[in-house]
């Protein structure tokens, strides 16, 4: 196999080589293109049901279960462009902060610990542990908001946008989370004496809040899935 590139793609002319409907298979590495459109590990253009052909695929190598010399079995029909404009530049910036990964462990810690002090003060009747929990609510729907920003960033951009399964399981939990932290923050909020009350609606209130722990335990290993499937 030779290193002489044959041709130079942009980054949109690598996109139109995605491996779908009969059309060549061709990923970025370092560079480099490679058609891997002989490889039965990526067949309609999609590897592990994670990684896409038409995109330039160096960084998420670097975490791949394998090493580089895999790809590196296959030709190399020609290399990347260096020119990005100031717009790719911002966006490839900013996919390495990797920002959804850092924000989105706040809704889950806050979220997780949402029933743990209403339940206490259910019990307790100390009204510290209410306010405790209200205040974690609100800190929960504050912390929410920038973790699924980022995290259809990371979509649009990491994933390039493809809705494989645990990508579509993640993006219905995380509505469902949201819903439900806003649903409890502005009903706790018209009502302050809500779980002072020990009626239907604070039993309601209190299942409501538990609810929050089995979406974000499955959305947390849905997450999993995606980084190490």
């Amino acid at each position: 196999m030779g290193n002489n590139a044959q041709q130079i793609f942009t980054i949109d002319e690598l996109k139109e080589f995605d491996g779908k409907d009969g059309r060549p298979a061709y990923v970025c590495y370092k560079g480099l293109i490679y058609d891997v459109s002989s490889s039965k590990r990526w067949l309609n253009g999609t590897h592990m049901d994670r990684h896409f052909s038409g995109f330039d695929l160096t960084e998420i190598m670097e975490n791949a279960p394998h090493n580089e010399e895999r790809l590196l079995k296959f030709p190399i029909v020609g290399e990347l462009s260096k020119t990005v404009n100031l717009k790719q530049t911002l966006v490839q910036k900013i996919e390495r902060l990797h920002l959804h990964a850092i924000f989105v462990h706040f809704p889950i810690a806050y979220t997780l610990i949402v029933f743990l002090l209403a339940l206490i003060y259910f019990l307790t009747g100390n009204v510290f542990w209410e306010r405790a929990s209200y205040l974690m609510l609100a800190l929960g729907l504050l912390a929410a908001l920038p973790a699924i920003v980022f995290g259809l960033f990371s979509w649009k951009v990491t994933y390039k946008g493809k809705m494989i399964k645990n990508i579509l399981r993640k993006i219905v939990l995380s509505s469902a989370l949201f819903i439900v932290i806003i649903i409890s923050f502005i009903w706790r909020s018209a009502d302050p004496e809500l779980l002072a009350a020990e009626s239907l609606l604070s039993h309601l209130y209190l299942a409501l809040l538990f609810s929050l722990i089995p979406i974000v335990a499955i959305l947390g290993h849905s997450g999993g899935r995606i980084v190490n499937p």
